[in-house]
């Protein structure tokens, strides 16, 4: 195990901190819509149990607009289109942006070619790529996103080895239920998300042996499997997309996506495929639980926020992500919500 000292952390409201980001989105250039996506992006990560991709993240999302890298006003443009294929410039806007408007155009041409794929390159990382998958199934398309980081952000090892080869390249994919939540995954093809162990770090957690090497890389989750989905991950998210691919040259960071949609009434009756997709589900979940385990979720069945009302309930956010927001709330020249330390 790999020990980290304990953290202290603190507690504010959800609506005060969506307000944060609104606020730090709108400051460094973000459009007012622009902006308040973000907010519900970074905050529905964090209310879906997900800190990896949530308040921390916002810290860099501000550095990199300050530094020039992030361009929060750009839009995205369409830059190659045959009908079902797309490829999708970003123009340096964020990710989260970016992905939303290839997501739209990825259910369109779907609804009208049966199938889509749309390409998206030059864009900041997108957070979490799940709530993509969710928007795509509730219009009844079953989606397939490979996200890579444009040759950057190498991190992982390639099994056997001792150096960085790989970035934490995601996979996501999203199939609609008859009823919301839908099935979605989304995940890295290392250990873990590279955010998800920098929190884990900060909030002074034992660290795995099966997530890190001795020199604190991340390893591929399952060894050869993962390590062969990252390089689909490469070849799809990036090279496919017009982005850069792990190599020896240096490479700016960004990402690279795919995404793949299909229309399900396209190929069989709706109703017919999600009410066949409840019965496969119903089956898996009425295996008994383990001694000591809760009820069987499957993917996309996350845990439900404490309180009925998201704005009225709380977040807590570990002391260095808290020092950081106090950081850029000081350089945006905003007021910093207040909050409980604990414990």
């Amino acid at each position: 195990m790999n020990r980290q000292s304990p953290a202290l952390q603190y507690t504010s409201t959800t609506a005060a901190l969506h307000d944060l980001v609104l606020e730090a989105m709108s400051a460094v250039g973000a459009s007012a819509q622009d902006a308040a996506y973000m907010a519900d992006q970074l905050i529905d990560s964090e209310l879906a149990q997900h800190p990896s991709h949530g308040m921390r993240r916002l810290p860099e999302y501000v550095d990199r607009a300050l530094s020039g890298y992030a361009k929060p006003a750009a839009q995205a443009s369409i830059e190659l289109d045959t009908g079902s294929l797309l490829r999708i410039n970003g123009n340096g806007t964020y990710g989260h942006l970016a992905l939303r408007d290839a997501t739209a155009l990825a259910i369109t041409r779907a609804k009208a070619y049966g199938i889509s794929a749309v390409a998206v390159r030059n864009s900041e990382y997108a957070g979490r790529l799940a709530p993509f998958c969710e928007e795509a199934a509730q219009a009844g398309v079953a989606t397939l996103i490979f996200g890579n980081n444009n040759g950057a952000g190498q991190v992982v090892v390639p099994p056997g080895g001792t150096r960085a080869r790989l970035s934490t390249n995601p996979i996501a994919a999203g199939v609609p239920r008859a009823l919301s939540p839908h099935l979605v995954i989304d995940f890295a093809t290392s250990s873990v998300a590279s955010g998800r162990l920098a929190e884990e770090r900060d909030r002074g957690t034992e660290l795995p042996d099966e997530w890190v090497t001795p020199d604190g890389l991340l390893k591929p989750f399952g060894g050869f499997k993962g390590f062969g989905l990252s390089l689909l991950v490469e070849a799809l998210g990036g090279a496919l997309s017009g982005s850069a691919t792990v190599s020896e040259r240096p490479s700016a960071d960004a990402q690279g996506t795919l995404i793949i949609g299909i229309d399900v009434a396209q190929l069989r009756e709706l109703d017919d495929f999600t009410a066949q997709v409840e019965e496969f589900i119903a089956h898996v979940k009425s295996a008994e639980p383990a001694e000591g385990g809760g009820p069987i979720r499957v993917p996309g069945e996350g845990r439900v926020p404490e309180g009925n009302d998201p704005q009225q309930s709380s977040i807590t956010v570990n002391a260095r992500t808290w020092s950081e927001l106090e950081r850029i709330a000081t350089a945006l020249r905003l007021p910093m919500p207040e909050a409980l330390r604990v414990p």
